[in-house]
């Protein structure tokens, strides 16, 4: 079994960190085989949308995703960590997310026999939740 952690925080030893390291140290008890990828030690270009991938399945775009797709090829299960800023990921998950458009393309747009074979895949997003129990007042402070 390959375990896949994916890193989607640009901060180091923060609550993302945290939290999917207990998650890693769980597969690594059950005897998985575990891979952590910081994604902001990485360059991800975010996808262009140039539609390049259904013509072949790959993307144009040469930086260190093209390191990334066979590791999400050959991973059993993947958990994707990342913090939500506004309502969503961070940039360096969406970049990531985004750019997996070659490979639904070779899977769905191009039918690559080669892709389901491994099997299905078993994702997980995590991500840590600020919960505040005592709120500041404003009360009494200027606005000024």
């Amino acid at each position: 079994m390959k375990v896949l952690g994916l890193f989607g925080s640009p901060r180091k030893g923060g609550n993302t960190e945290l939290l999917l390291e207990e998650a890693l140290k769980g597969a690594t008890e059950e005897g998985a085989g575990v891979e952590r990828i910081h994604l902001g030690d990485l360059n991800i270009i975010p996808c262009k949308e140039c539609l390049a991938c259904f013509k072949d399945g790959n993307c144009i775009i040469l930086d260190d995703m093209g390191k990334i797709y066979p590791k999400l090829l050959e991973a059993d299960i993947i958990l994707f960590a990342s913090p939500i800023f506004l309502l969503r990921s961070h940039g360096l998950a969406k970049a990531l997310v985004d750019r997996c458009q070659a490979l639904w393309a070779r899977k769905y747009r191009l039918k690559d026999p080669s892709l389901g074979k491994e099997g299905k895949k078993r994702i997980a997003f995590l991500s840590p939740s600020e919960g505040r129990k005592e709120k500041k007042s404003l009360k009494g402070q200027s606005s000024r």
